[in-house]
């Protein structure tokens, strides 16, 4: 009895030996299993859940369903950072985890409880540790101060977009008021510009000077502040400006050279303005425009002969060519064509002699 008892149970032993052998890889896996929960409460449907395995890289993702459950079957055994996504990818939370053999691990997010966890033992070291509150609170501080300044700023910028220049100069104010370090410049140029534009030159000129003196080289603040002497009549002041703002930005040079050649256009010095626009030709040979304005200034050095023809010096008629040549169709191309007509003498001059 005992030899035929031992035989069967030597039977046993081999069976389940070879069932262990049958068993199917599914077996031999893991899994996660879980619910995701919003800051708001409210389930996080079609999130997004990233399971990244730590000890070998490998990565499976999967998505949450109406309820916010998430179930993945077939992990291999191992160590897992398993992190919440929103629908759009930006990441949530995440929880590391061991997945072990057969049934699926919780994984649950409860981002409420979690948070709260979070703050919680944020106070406590906060109690523990009294620089590190310090710290905390100088930091929350800061945090009010910009949250304060972005506001203002925000809502000067929009009262400029709508022309209310003198509210939206008020608005930056305050913005300046609550600005530090490098976001004070930032607040001064906009206010400056603002000022500016509400015809407060003073304190635009003064604004800029300020701005300048945090950022010296800052070739923009230059050209702006070179823009409202030239508005005020200061064209030597302006022209330092602009040209300043050349040498600091060479790849920008022809455009401020363009601005001192126009302010001396209009204010009838022409030779001062030949020479600025023949540096902004040298720098940008298509710039059209340059091309014209030269030709305009050439013609303010015109004469009138004996016979009441026009008589401009060398190099007109090829700059308004030149310009025809850049920019055929442009908002001054007929006027171009007239001048080139009159100097060659294929209309008729208005310039008449003085008696």
């Amino acid at each position: 009895m005992k030899f035929m008892t031992a035989r069967k149970i030597f039977g046993l032993v081999v069976a389940f030996a070879a069932l262990g052998v049958a068993m199917p890889a599914f077996a031999q896996t893991g899994g996660i299993e879980g619910k995701a929960i919003q800051q708001d409460g409210q389930p996080c449907a079609k999130c997004i859940v990233v399971i990244d395995r730590i000890d070998i890289k490998s990565t499976y993702k999967t998505k949450t369903g109406k309820k916010g459950e998430f179930v993945y079957i077939g992990l291999p055994i191992g160590n897992y950072k398993v992190t919440l996504q929103s629908p759009t990818g930006q990441t949530l939370y995440y929880i590391e985890k061991h997945v072990g053999l057969g049934e699926p691990t919780t994984v649950d997010f409860d981002l409420p409880k979690e948070m709260a966890q979070q703050q919680q033992q944020h106070q406590e070291e906060m109690k523990k540790n009294p620089e590190l509150a310090k710290a905390a609170a100088e930091e929350a501080k800061q945090e009010k101060q910009f949250k304060g300044l972005k506001e203002y700023f925000d809502q000067g910028n929009t009262l400029y977009s709508q022309g209310q220049y003198k509210e939206a100069a008020a608005a930056f104010e305050q913005a300046l008021a609550l600005a530090k370090e490098k976001n004070v410049p930032v607040v001064l140029s906009r206010l400056a510009e603002t000022y500016a534009k509400a015809k407060e030159n003073d304190k635009a000129v003064e604004t800029y000077q300020k701005a300048l003196q945090l950022t010296p080289d800052d070739a923009a603040l230059h050209n702006n502040l070179g823009s409202v002497y030239a508005s005020t009549g200061k064209l030597p002041e302006a022209q330092v400006e602009f040209e300043k703002a050349a040498t600091l930005d060479p790849t920008n040079a022809g455009r401020y050279y363009f601005n001192v050649g126009a302010i001396m256009y209009n204010s009838g010095k022409m030779d001062e303005a030949l020479t600025a626009f023949k540096k902004v030709i040298s720098l940008d040979p298509k710039n059209a425009d340059a091309y014209y304005l030269e030709g305009q200034a050439l013609m303010g050095k015109a004469t009138m002969s004996a016979d009441g023809k026009v008589k401009a010096p060398d190099g007109t008629v090829e700059a308004f060519q030149q310009y025809l040549t850049l920019n055929p169709n442009g908002p001054n191309a007929e006027a171009a064509k007239e001048m080139i007509a009159t100097l060659q003498g294929s209309v008729t001059t208005q310039y008449k002699k003085r008696k």
